[in-house]
């Protein structure tokens, strides 16, 4: 008897979805067998009352601006999705379409608008409310012409509740950290992520491209989109950076699914959708949606330029053009935005469209060529950052717009060019149809050998050439990497390839891309020497970067097999057997020894989730000892950041006011990162500056630096005496006052000087 009522909205009523069921509830008995393993562990241990305890204590102040970012998120995409329309974009079929497109553009908009007003000081919450005013009064003035929707929203829910039960329960880790963190929980990301949006919150500027408060990170780390989006979002819901950056994870988290379930369904079908998102947490990705990095931000931009590609595949088959001349803004956007948001990864997805539009001229040239043309001018800003050249913020204005104009001529002459081959090839085109219709025609077959060969030599080029790093740990030759980081993903994609091999159709040739791009990149950094720290840290981040973006198209091709596998209802009850073997890959961590919070690889989802519920417990700044694991600075420290932000409030401290930091450590855990929490322009002296691959082009500097800095014009001193030896700090301070400083403040912690 089929189940039917409740047991049947649980587990299905077709018995092959009730056995898929059943594989779904043994996956949540997985999940709580392996986080008994995470719980006990001696290592990553934790408990359920102190978890709990954990977001209690802090959720009074996380909630609200999880709900406010979610808001301010919201709308923003919105003003995205409605600019898009007003510029003549189609109207949308899908939400997720809505969204991932809004998202795009909203990192366009924000950008123009921080160049614009940034340059003069006006990108405060009354700008930014007006521009949203706008857009919305521009669409509910033209709504009936150009609605946001094609149709009428219809949501349901295709699969059992116990399939999303499964789901919900794997991808709770992230919320649970952001519940549990009121700042943002990861190191590196104060410097080049938060300093530069709490900079724009507090002054409403950006006066040129390089603005970097923080000192440790050099402009080759700002990223230009992603601090102009989270700028927006900080700035309209007036929340410090640190938490906004850390409730940003709750909208991420969501915009990172949506992405996954878009792309994963172009690709390979519905099926596939579903299956992504329980693969897709093997990889260090989805550890990093709590941080809200550049890294993790930029997937959902890129990935909807990997989806218009794909919406452009299925609907074209062969030497077809379409008749419209405007360009595809949709496209160029992302384009532009992903490169903005993370230089890296964002120049591999554009290759990998370059190459699909390689691969597929015919279909793809009218819709892709002036998107890609329009959205590498719009992307010049960044390059110029990266460069360090200092330029007024409005020289990026001008790019955007350059960028759109060179969007619409190229758009306008490669549609004649089209009208004119499309009136002459109408007899190739029916001699070729054969080739091209389909989802595996024999062309696209050759084109995924091609890409097969391409994967094979870029592995055994790597190998060959690419130079081992300077520090052995970190990444270096990707045939080596992934099979130690990522095997099981490696595996699941090989799968999909084996068992769809009769059908590598144009999902699949897409994805190797994706795929082609990545080891590229990779294997290219391999070229370059070492003769200086920027060659250095090229070989450093460029790995670092890829191994972000290569297992996520890896767990796409594990989620098409998987997919593919599920289709096959002939096999009987091997089907469920190996979902269900799927699934524990995926869940249950039998292997020792457990994954790090921190480590580059694959995170099984009891893994992860349990290593979350540990961050809830005990704070992510619990190394290292940081004054406080939640709030990373104590008392005495905060004493100091609030009187900096007095002298803001007061207009004493401005955006080009210079702040001296002096400590016995530039670290975050002896001094205190002012421009992570003031967002003041912040130079540091101590007794171990650091010159690095992660620290050139920054401001850190020794104490023989001291006077000459104190001569070149700083607005405040703050000296913390702590550390240091105590000739060192009388002979400091006798120096700061032959300079013209004056004590204002003090407590039993630092002391700030102001110039006279």
């Amino acid at each position: 008897m089929r189940p039917f009522g409740l047991a049947g909205g649980l587990i299905g009523r077709d018995p092959d979805i009730v056995s898929t069921s059943v594989v779904m509830l043994l996956g949540l008995g997985m999940l709580g067998a392996g986080l008994e393993i995470v719980r006990a562990s001696g290592r990553w241990g934790f408990t359920y009352e102190g978890a709990l305890g954990g977001v209690l204590s802090q959720l009074a102040v996380t909630g609200p601006a999880a709900v406010l970012m979610a808001a301010a998120v919201t709308a923003n995409v919105l003003a995205g999705a409605v600019v898009l329309r007003l510029l003549g974009t189609p109207p949308f079929h899908r939400l997720s379409d809505l969204v991932l497109a809004g998202f795009s553009a909203a990192v366009v908009i924000d950008s123009l608008a921080l160049f614009l007003l940034g340059s003069i000081g006006f990108f405060g919450w009354p700008e930014l409310l007006a521009l949203h005013l706008a857009a919305g009064a521009a669409y509910l003035a033209g709504r009936r012409r150009r609605p946001l929707m094609a149709a009428g929203v219809h949501l349901r829910i295709s699969r059992p509740a116990v399939w999303w039960l499964l789901v919900l329960a794997v991808w709770a880790g992230p919320l649970i950290v952001q519940l549990a963190s009121p700042t943002v929980p990861f190191m590196d990301v104060l410097p080049n992520h938060v300093a530069p949006v709490e900079h724009i919150r507090v002054f409403g500027s950006f006066s040129t491209l390089t603005t970097s408060p923080s000192p440790i990170y050099g402009p080759s780390r700002l990223m230009l989109g992603y601090v102009a989006l989270l700028g927006q979002a900080s700035t309209i819901t007036g929340l410090h950076a640190v938490l906004a950056d850390a409730a940003f994870a709750l909208p991420l988290t969501v915009l990172v699914a949506l992405a996954l379930r878009r792309l994963s369904g172009l690709l390979f079908g519905g099926s596939a959708s579903f299956w992504v998102l329980l693969i897709f947490p093997l990889t260090f990705t989805f550890m990093r949606i709590p941080d809200s990095r550049g890294t993790v931000v930029v997937f959902p931009v890129a990935a909807w330029a990997l989806c218009t590609v794909a919406a452009e595949l299925h609907a074209r088959a062969g030497w077809s053009w379409t008749a419209s001349r405007r360009p595809d803004l949709s496209l160029t956007f992302a384009l532009a935005a992903a490169f903005l948001v993370h230089p890296l990864v964002g120049l591999v997805g554009i290759a990998a469209v370059g190459l699909a539009l390689l691969l597929y001229p015919a279909d793809l040239s009218r819709r892709v060529l002036p998107a890609l043309a329009g959205g590498l001018v719009m992307a010049l800003p960044q390059v110029l950052t990266m460069a360090a050249v200092d330029a007024p913020s409005w020289v990026g204005a001008v790019f955007l717009v350059a960028g759109f104009a060179v969007a619409c001529a190229l758009s306008f002459a490669v549609g004649v060019a089209a009208d004119f081959i499309s009136a002459r090839g109408d007899r190739w085109r029916a001699a070729t149809a054969r080739l091209f219709d389909g989802p595996a025609s024999p062309a696209d077959m050759a084109r995924a050998a091609f890409l097969g060969t391409a994967i094979v030599l870029l592995l055994s080029w790597a190998s060959a050439i690419v130079v081992p790093s300077i520090d052995p740990s970190n990444p270096t030759d990707p045939s080596v990497e992934l099979m130690l980081d990522f095997p099981h993903l490696v595996w699941l994609s090989l799968f999909g390839v084996a068992i769809s091999v009769t059908r590598l159709g144009r999902g699949w040739v897409l994805l190797g891309c994706g795929v082609v791009a990545g080891l590229a990149a990779w294997t290219a950094s391999g070229l370059i020497g070492s003769a200086d720290l920027t060659q250095k840290a090229v070989h450093y981040e460029v790995p670092k970067s890829i191994e972000y973006w290569l297992p996520v198209m890896l767990a796409i091709g594990g989620a098409g097999g998987l997919a593919a596998l599920a289709r096959q209802r002939t096999l009987g009850p091997i089907r469920p057997l190996a979902i269900g073997l799927v699934l524990l890959v995926a869940i249950f961590p039998n292997e020792q020894p457990l994954a790090t919070n921190v480590q580059i690889g694959e995170h099984r989802a009891a893994e992860s989730l349990g290593l979350a519920l540990r961050e809830a417990e005990l704070g992510y700044w619990n190394f290292n000892s940081y004054p406080d694991t939640r709030l990373i600075i104590d008392a005495p420290r905060q004493q100091v950041v609030d009187e900096l932000r007095a002298e803001e409030a007061a207009g004493r401290l401005g955006p080009s006011t210079k702040v001296l930091n002096i400590a016995s450590w530039f670290q975050e855990w002896v001094a205190i990162p002012i421009g992570a929490f003031t967002g003041a322009m912040e130079s540091s002296i101590s007794l171990s500056p650091e010159l690095s691959i992660h620290t050139v082009g920054g401001r850190l500097y020794g104490f023989d630096r001291i006077v000459p800095e104190l001569a070149s014009g700083y607005g405040y001193v703050v000296l913390q005496p702590g550390g240091l030896p105590p000739d060192l700090v009388s002979k400091t301070e006798a120096e700061i006052a032959a300079a013209g400083y004056r004590r204002i403040w003090s407590n039993s912690f630092a002391y700030i000087y102001a110039a006279n």
